[in-house]
């Protein structure tokens, strides 16, 4: 008996060593060549996935959900809606009754107002900023006209380098503004707020024809935008703005400048 079982066991081993020899000609290893399977197969699933379908679409498996809009630095990057101060905040609006326009795309290499009336030249570094946009408020000629221009880098609650380059903007500016007098002779300048965020300044500005503009500068660095609220007169000499200056503090205006562009870009 203990013979013909010894024989049994021979031939099931035998059968054994032929089938594994059979599925694995070669001799190598099964358990290493499933492993070694297993990404190529991955790979083709995901292929198979991200491919498009006959009629162009991409299958199920691949499609995503669209991301939300938002302010995209580049030529085709816009503002977020709400961005803009509430015009009922800006100085004279119970005189003047400011109604914000539509806004205007100034592109990559657009300029604050205070860096045109001021002919500030700008750092290398911010030769272009990746969204500027202005809209005016309304105005007359020989009265106050108000514009807000917003240079935006993004939002810094994903990059810090937004805030940055915001801030960064904001000091050569103000630097600038400080020192109109050196790119326009004859120009003036008080600065009443400067607190390394913010900066409020009036200004007189000579012009060709013995004219000048009398100025309201206001500026707010929040997060990755730079927002600058402008409020102009163009005058003959010695003449003056038809609407007499009655504006409020500095930062009731200073406060909502800055605080519309934080909740538009949901960074406050």
């Amino acid at each position: 008996m203990r013979s013909l079982r010894l024989a049994a066991a021979t031939v099931a081993c035998l059968s054994a060593v032929a089938f594994l020899s059979a599925c694995d000609p070669e001799g190598t290893d099964t358990g290493d060549s499933a492993a070694s399977a297993a990404p190529g197969t991955a790979s083709t699933a995901t292929a198979a996935s991200a491919a498009p379908s006959a009629d162009g679409a991409k299958s199920p498996a691949a499609s995503k959900t669209p991301a939300a809009p938002e302010a995209t630095p580049g030529k085709a990057g816009r503002l977020p809606a709400g961005v803009w101060i509430d015009p009922k905040s800006v100085p004279l609006n119970s005189a003047l009754h400011w109604k914000a326009g539509p806004a205007k795309v100034l592109g990559e290499k657009g300029r604050l107002r205070i860096e045109e009336l001021c002919k500030i030249p700008r750092d290398d570094s911010f030769a272009e900023v990746p969204i500027v946009e202005t809209a005016a408020l309304g105005g007359a000629a020989g009265d106050w006209s108000a514009d807000e221009t917003i240079a935006s880098f993004g939002s810094s609650a994903k990059s810090s380098a937004a805030a940055q380059s915001a801030y960064a903007l904001l000091t050569g500016v103000t630097e600038g503004l400080k020192g109109c007098a050196s790119t326009v002779p004859g120009a003036t300048v008080k600065v009443t707020v400067e607190d390394g965020a913010s900066v409020a300044a009036t200004l007189t500005v000579p012009q060709s024809g013995g004219g000048s503009t009398e100025v309201r500068e206001y500026l707010t660095a929040k997060d990755g935008s730079l927002a600058e609220l402008t409020l102009h007169a163009q005058l003959p000499k010695g003449g003056h703005p038809k609407t007499a200056w009655s504006g409020g503090s500095d930062d009731a205006v200073l406060n909502p400048l800055g605080g519309a562009v934080c909740t538009a870009f949901d960074d406050c």
